[in-house]
């Protein structure tokens, strides 16, 4: 297997509750798109190239981004999440009805011919911090046909704006047992609350949640494509359904595969609606200033 680290960046979102496109959005202190802060990072960690995962219609405004901010040696590559590109036993059923992208797992899909190495995978339009990358780096780089997650601090992710919803990691011995979705994660008086599958319960600040920050060996694929087929089988016919990286981790999990969790050091940030911009460009610019 090739050892050289590659960074994939899932930016093919739609962020329509955002309002426009996240992965563009001028954030970073010198107008930079959370991408690049990302891609930056990475490349200070140790990864050799990118890829990153689009629409066809965003090419052309990433690349002149791109081409302003990173290194001219730094090699990166555009590939499309494309509604059509499914494994070849989801493509007999009838999908001529779906206009939405099939999810996170089907973005990872659409890279798998640009990575044949170990890979970390992120979103495009969230804040990691370098410690993250470094985590990545260095256990890809020790342990390349292994699976990792790096997850933070629940302290370290919430919003100003109100509560949130994060997935929940059950952790043993510094591997991942599973991921639960929590919603509207909020402080009160005497500390964190949230609702979890059993109903309202406290929280500590210390809980591990995952923020889709992953590393994988190219293994992923066969996971996904086993995943992906039974998605579309069961849901394809749903206009709004999508196969999420995480469901795609638990399955492998209970296949028998060890996802190790390091954590994180830094505050990871990012933008739901387009009220947080103005509060997430003043974090980065309190955490990136010299």
């Amino acid at each position: 297997m090739n050892t050289e680290l590659t960074l994939v960046i899932m930016a093919a979102g739609l962020g329509s509750r955002f309002g426009g496109d996240k992965q563009l959005a001028a954030l970073g202190p010198a107008g930079e798109p959370m991408l690049v802060l990302s891609m930056l990072s990475a490349i200070r960690s140790g990864f050799q190239r990118a890829v990153v995962v689009i629409r066809p219609e965003l090419e052309a405004e990433l690349a002149a981004i791109l081409t302003q901010y990173l290194p001219a040696n730094f090699e990166y590559h555009f590939c499309y999440q494309s509604l059509s590109d499914l494994p070849p036993a989801a493509t007999l059923t009838d999908l001529r009805h779906r206009v939405k992208p099939w999810g996170t797992a089907h973005a990872l899909w659409c890279a798998r011919d640009w990575v044949t190495g170990p890979m970390a995978v992120i979103n495009a339009d969230d804040f990691y911090g370098d410690s993250a990358f470094v985590s990545l780096a260095t256990g890809l780089t020790a342990r390349p046909h292994e699976w990792m997650m790096v997850a933070y601090p629940i302290a370290l992710t919430l919003s100003e704006h109100g509560g949130v919803n994060r997935g929940l990691c059950h952790v043993e011995q510094g591997l991942l047992h599973s991921v639960a979705e929590w919603l509207n994660i909020h402080t009160q008086d005497d500390g964190l609350i949230g609702e979890g599958p059993k109903g309202l319960a406290p929280l500590s600040p210390q809980s591990l949640v995952s923020m889709t920050c992953w590393g994988f060996s190219p293994s992923i694929f066969d996971v996904i494509k086993q995943e992906l087929t039974v998605f579309i089988e069961q849901q394809g016919q749903l206009p709004k359904a999508e196969c999420y990286l995480p469901a795609v981790v638990q399955a492998a999990i209970a296949q028998g595969q060890a996802v190790r969790v390091d954590v994180a050091s830094e505050p990871w940030l990012g933008v739901t609606y387009p009220q947080d911009a103005v509060w997430v460009k003043q974090k980065l610019m309190e955490l990136l200033s010299d």
